[in-house]
């Protein structure tokens, strides 16, 4: 078995088991640790796995990653809040996308009353906003992410680049000055890149529980964010984005 080989075998057992170990591989492939190490350290430059502690795992299982099941019912009056705000830069007759996440999901109440076309790669937007007459409803496909209950993937990346929306709103798993915006997965960066690309204005929603936080993937820098939508934030912070041309809004009681 070659390098190339064993890299690929590699990357089949972390699908099957999501964690192994140095030893466990040395013994299966019958090379040494050096050997071993090395063939880890360039996967992980490639992002297809992450290093720990005598072994590696998949990026899905690092340790920020936060299923949406558990996320939508923490901080639910902050993310209500932020929706509710978010959603007030919508006026009838515009086209928007809603990206995945616990706290745009929120949105879709707020929605309703207005006439608007929704495209929506969110299997929980799709659910709240299927019987909403006034709201005409786009379904992004692509390959099922459980984890955010959303579709990513190449065919989510082709039905965005058949569509203009005036807004997406933008979801993340977290936020810095200097890194911008990143999630856990490298696949759903690209979509969420494609949903850039193709909206007018990108209004990036997120509860301060994000704020600081550096996840995985890459997914923008704030250059081509026009509003940040949070419920709370810092003085140096906020100075910070605003000075990136970014409008911050946080809610008039917060």
């Amino acid at each position: 078995m070659n390098g190339a080989e064993r890299k690929q075998a590699i990357l089949q057992l972390l699908q099957e088991k999501e964690s192994i170990h140095v030893d466990e591989l040395t013994e299966r492939f019958g090379v040494s640790k050096v050997t071993i190490r090395g063939d880890l350290d360039i996967l992980q430059q490639k992002g297809l796995l992450v290093r720990t502690h005598g072994g590696a795992m998949l990026p899905e299982k690092r340790d920020f990653i936060r299923i949406i099941s558990n996320t939508i019912h923490e901080s639910t009056r902050e993310k209500d809040e932020i929706a509710k705000l978010a959603a007030s830069l919508v006026s009838s007759g515009q086209a928007i996308i809603i990206d995945s996440g616990s706290t745009t999901m929120h949105m879709a109440k707020y929605l309703a009353d207005k006439q608007v076309t929704v495209a929506t790669n969110s299997l929980l937007v799709m659910q709240q906003l299927m019987n909403e007459d006034n709201v005409d409803l786009v379904v992004i496909g692509g390959s099922l992410r459980r984890f955010s209950m959303s579709a990513i993937g190449s065919i989510a990346r082709s039905c965005l680049t058949q569509i203009h929306a005036d807004w997406l709103f933008l979801g993340g798993s977290g936020y810095s000055v200097e890194k911008g915006i990143t999630c856990s997965n490298l696949v759903e960066a690209d979509t969420k890149q494609a949903m850039i690309q193709n909206a007018e204005h990108v209004c990036f929603v997120a509860d301060s529980s994000k704020m600081g936080r550096v996840s995985f993937a890459n997914v923008t820098d704030w250059s081509h964010i026009d509003v940040l939508v949070t419920d709370r934030i810092d003085t140096e912070t906020r100075i910070c984005l605003e000075g990136f041309g970014v409008r911050v809004m946080v809610p008039k009681h917060a």
